[in-house]
């Protein structure tokens, strides 16, 4: 089920937050929510683990959550991998920054620690994070992990350029052997080195041997999520089909119905345009007995149904009575038009109740403009032709009967109730509004009326007799 909102805990208080979008920036994902005060939480993952949660009234421009929803990829519900995030529990609770920065070293290694300490730089105080990260470096220097420090060093100085630590160590020998090394590509070094070889290769993965090996390190790293989610950005980015062909097959492998309809959705709403994902999508909606989105892709698309997929979307239509009221006019049309195109024995009954439901909200006048891509369908033909006689009439007022009982034709008894009282009054010994009255005021319901308009006509009858 798709995750609108997130419950956090603090204390014993828990809180219902709307989620409004998620980034995945290298190894961290972020969820922002917002609460019924519309106050907004930040929830942090580092790749699926849960961390913590913290509210901000304001972040900086630079800050790493800003940097995350402006470089990574973003997601906006209802979508799979948000739901995935989520549900791996309940509820997420609050925990003291000091704890959770103790907890890290138990279960990270103190550079990838140092990193995580990054993330929280609008909710911490920077100088007290880039002291903590100092802690860090001195731990493992004392334990003479040379490379390791270098590392962290590293990590520090991203972070905080003008730290006294990058300072200190800038003339350091070890440490301007790294440099080298770094700089040259040593492959034994940088394949020991996951983080900065992300960051790294996050940094180009459009380029196609950087995203490759992005790949293959999340593969490799079971991060199947985020190989999905550079694998929907390269999709939109290249517009190639192979590259959504390969994602699509990760798609399948993954995900049910539902969320593969999601994600297909996503995929089209970013911009992929190609052909193969539009009839994978028109797919996924008949599946799904997605009638409306069905025709809301045809309009923006131009896809053909075929005989098949036609038959398909009759069938669904005819199964909800309620197709007409939730379509838009230009929808109706579209839809019309497959059903008499196919056909289908009951396509002139919709149509009837289409213009129904469209006299509800809009004049003659519109109707008939509307109706007249439809004329040439023979089942149609004589239906709009109604709808062009209710035109001609409406300014009419010795026609006031014919257009009352059009109206009621087209399930309209209130408009037909002021076409009729109009001609009873014009014609006042003419019993045939006056019965007709009486029957309208009997469909509607209104049993007092009914029965003095039904008196009235037997006794004009009489009269007349």
């Amino acid at each position: 089920m798709p995750f609108s909102t997130v419950t956090v805990k603090e204390n014993k208080q828990e809180s219902q937050l709307q989620v409004q979008r998620m980034a995945i920036f290298n190894q961290c994902k972020i969820i922002e929510a917002v609460n019924d005060q519309d106050q907004t939480y930040y929830l942090f993952f580092h790749k699926d683990q849960y961390l913590n949660y913290a509210s901000a009234k304001k972040l900086t421009k630079r800050s790493y959550v800003n940097k995350a929803f402006q470089k990574g990829i973003v997601f906006t519900p209802p979508h799979p991998l948000i739901d995935f995030v989520l549900s791996s529990q309940p509820q997420f609770s609050k925990r003291s920054f000091n704890g959770l920065f103790k907890k890290l070293q138990k279960y990270y290694s103190l550079q990838e620690t140092a990193l995580i300490a990054t993330y929280f730089e609008s909710f911490i105080n920077k100088e007290k994070l880039s002291n903590f990260i100092e802690t860090l470096f001195y731990k493992e220097r004392r334990d003479g992990k040379l490379l390791s420090c270098y590392r962290i060093l590293y990590i520090l100085k991203d972070f905080s350029p003008h730290h006294r630590l990058a300072d200190a160590f800038s003339g350091d020998l070890d440490f301007n052997r790294y440099d080298e090394r770094y700089k040259n590509n040593d492959e034994t070094i940088l394949s020991s080195d996951p983080i900065y070889m992300e960051k790294k290769l996050y940094s180009s993965k459009h380029h196609d041997q950087s995203f490759q090996k992005l790949s293959n390190m999340y593969d490799k790293q079971g991060r199947i999520n985020d190989l999905l989610a550079i694998s929907i950005q390269q999709a939109v980015h290249t517009q190639d089909p192979k590259d959504y062909a390969v994602l699509h097959t990760l798609i399948d492998s993954r995900f049910e119905d539902l969320d593969r309809l999601h994600l297909l959705e996503d995929l089209y709403k970013r911009g992929l345009s190609i052909e193969t994902l539009q009839q994978d999508l028109l797919h996924a909606y008949i599946e799904n007995e997605k009638f409306k989105d069905i025709l809301k892709l045809i309009h923006q698309s131009g896809l053909t149904l075929t005989p098949h997929q036609s038959g398909q979307l009759v069938k669904m239509v005819k199964g909800n009575e309620d197709a007409a009221e939730e379509l838009t006019p230009e929808e109706l049309q579209m839809l019309l038009g497959h059903l008499l195109e196919s056909g289908d024995p009951e396509a002139a009954e919709i149509l009837t109740r289409a213009i129904s439901s469209l006299l509800d909200e809009h004049e003659i006048s519109y109707i008939k403009k509307w109706g007249e891509p439809l004329k040439h369908y023979p089942k149609a033909e004589p239906i709009i032709k109604k709808v062009d006689l209710m035109n001609e009439l409406i300014e009419d007022p010795n026609q006031q009967l014919k257009l009352g009982e059009l109206y009621h034709e087209f399930r309209q008894p209130e408009k037909a109730i002021e076409c009729m009282s109009f001609d009873m009054e014009l014609r006042e010994e003419d019993h045939r509004p006056v019965q007709w009255l009486a029957k309208l005021y009997h469909e509607v319901g209104m049993k007092e009326e009914h029965h003095a308009y039904k008196q009235l006509y037997i006794d004009m009858v009489k009269r007349q007799a």
